[in-house]
């Protein structure tokens, strides 16, 4: 009977397992969820809660379970798998991973930062270096600023002597009014006299047979100066001359004029009468005066060199003095001698001479072009400066010389040009 029992049994089994096939296979997709759900619950259910169910059980029993069970495990896997632990993992390794390559690339702009301030501070503190080698303080720059701080004016001051020494000459050639010479060559040579025997006479000249002549004691700063031109002005740098100021007439002023008036037009030019120009005789006065002026502007080109080398010697301005007599001293003058060197105004010649020459005299010159390159280039362009200067004057002079050469060369063929004239009027 059991046994009976059992066989119907196996076989219902077998046939609720052939219609549960037949529904599974009828829904491949359906059958792979189930394999997978079965598994899952035999895997993951507890041993007692399988025994719980019974050792069979019908379809809807096992789905009611299974869905159950997915339901479960799907809550499962969306909070306590994904929610609590997945996603904040992953979050997490995001997080790390982000913040690894952010803070990678902020260290590289650290260094990168680092280093462009690196270099602006090291550049800045190169140039300051390079401004504090290059702009130190140097007495050297402040000497030649210094000792030149006059030499302009200097210079204007003695071209306006020079050009008042030629106005005066030809004035007195010319018999201008308020000259000795207006009223002929006798009254100028009278003129000139009298000055000599106040002034200029040496009672020892001739065998000492000039005491009779001379009115008044010799004085050692006139006596024989309007004839001796290296005593007056080819041994003394400053000459105590200012016609630009209007100052009453010095020694020097008087002897410069009294030497240029033996030197140049020591006879002036016989005077006509009046209305001579306007003469109806034979007598040609005008060829006479024109004659007249040209040998008045001869002189006037000659005597323009002897002017020039007076108005460089002629008093200057005073701005480099004091500086100029400390180069001096420390040469070995003395404060007395050096200001007899330079005058009590020193002249353009005078500041020239120290300019070019005698601060190159002392070693300690050379001694501080131990200096930085920087101040040494400014020293060297000071020179060149006083150089150009130097070449400026150099040239003037060569000009003056060409004029003199010309009217040397005009004067030679005078004569030639008067014969051929002759020869063309006969």
């Amino acid at each position: 009977m059991n046994r009976t029992n059992d066989t119907k049994q196996t076989h219902k089994s077998q046939r609720d397992d052939m219609a549960l096939q037949k529904n599974i296979g009828q829904k491949p997709q359906a059958k792979t969820v189930l394999t997978f759900a079965l598994a899952f619950i035999v895997l993951m259910m507890p041993y007692h809660s399988a025994m719980a169910c019974g050792a069979c059980t019908d379809c809807g029993t096992w789905q009611s379970y299974i869905t159950q069970e997915m339901n479960t495990h799907k809550s499962w896997m969306t909070t306590e798998w994904w929610d609590a632990k997945l996603k904040p993992a992953m979050q997490g390794n995001t997080d790390v991973s982000r913040n690894s390559i952010v803070g990678a690339a902020m260290m590289i702009g650290a260094f990168l930062d680092g280093e462009s301030e690196l270099n602006s501070l090291r550049a800045l503190q190169e140039l300051n270096a390079q401004t504090l080698n290059d702009y130190s303080v140097s007495d050297s720059i402040c000497k030649f600023g210094t000792l030149s701080r006059s030499l302009a004016l200097s210079e204007s001051k003695g071209r306006v002597n020079q050009i008042v020494l030629s106005e005066r000459s030809q004035n007195r050639q010319l018999g201008h009014d308020n000259m000795a010479s207006e009223e002929g060559a006798q009254k100028d040579r009278m003129a000139r006299y009298k000055q000599f025997t106040s002034t200029f006479c040496d009672p020892d000249s001739y065998g000492s047979a000039m005491k009779e002549i001379c009115s008044t004691p010799p004085s050692d700063k006139t006596q024989n100066m309007d004839v001796n031109y290296t005593r007056l002005v080819d041994a003394r740098k400053t000459l105590n001359i200012d016609f630009s100021s209007g100052a009453a007439a010095t020694d020097d002023s008087k002897s410069v004029i009294a030497l240029a008036n033996n030197l140049y037009a020591h006879e002036v030019l016989e005077r006509m009468n009046p209305g001579g120009l306007q003469a109806k005789d034979n007598v040609d006065n005008r060829s006479t005066y024109l004659d007249q002026r040209a040998i008045v502007a001869k002189r006037s080109v000659a005597e323009n060199s002897f002017n020039a080398i007076v108005g460089m010697k002629s008093s200057g301005a005073t701005g480099s003095k004091k500086y100029m007599q400390k180069v001096l001293e420390k040469l070995g003058l003395d404060a007395t001698n050096s200001l007899k060197y330079l005058g009590d105004n020193p002249s353009y010649e005078a500041q020239m001479e120290v300019l070019t020459k005698k601060l190159y005299q002392d070693p300690a010159f050379y001694a501080n072009l131990m200096d930085t390159p920087a101040n040494v280039e400014r020293q060297y362009a000071a020179l060149q400066a006083f150089g150009l200067m130097q070449r400026r004057d150099i040239f003037e002079t060569i000009l003056r010389s060409e004029m003199l050469l010309s009217t040397i060369l005009e004067m030679e063929i005078s004569t030639y040009q008067d014969d051929v004239q002759n020869q063309q009027n006969q």
